[in-house]
């Protein structure tokens, strides 16, 4: 990181950062990064529950589940023991029509 040049504006006026402000912006710069996967991995199961709500209806006692909607709803329960936080971007891609693109998401 010390090879960039930090800028900040005070006054109107626009002047390099200071070594407590460098460090300040560092340390933010390495929380947001810590904290990506964590927001991440929230999301994903947000997602994840609002799939299993909706294909809660197959689960009923008067419907009789398919072995591909078995297979994709355990799939979606077993999502966060089978993606590390590597895979988080792909699982949260989406679509210039802001569709999950990932197959994990994908109802038969």
């Amino acid at each position: 990181m010390s090879d960039i040049i930090y800028k900040i504006q005070s006054g109107g006026v626009f002047r390099d950062m200071n070594d407590v402000e460098r460090a300040m912006k560092d340390a933010d710069a390495k929380r947001d990064a810590d904290e990506k996967p964590i927001l991440q991995l929230a999301k994903i199961r947000e997602i994840r529950n609002k799939k299993l709500m909706e294909s809660d209806y197959y689960a009923l006692a008067d419907h009789t589940l398919t072995d591909e909607m078995k297979t994709y709803r355990k799939n979606l329960r077993d999502i966060t023991d089978n993606y590390d936080s590597s895979k988080y971007d792909e699982l949260l891609a989406r679509d210039e029509n802001k569709n999950l693109t990932h197959t994990v998401w994908s109802k038969p």
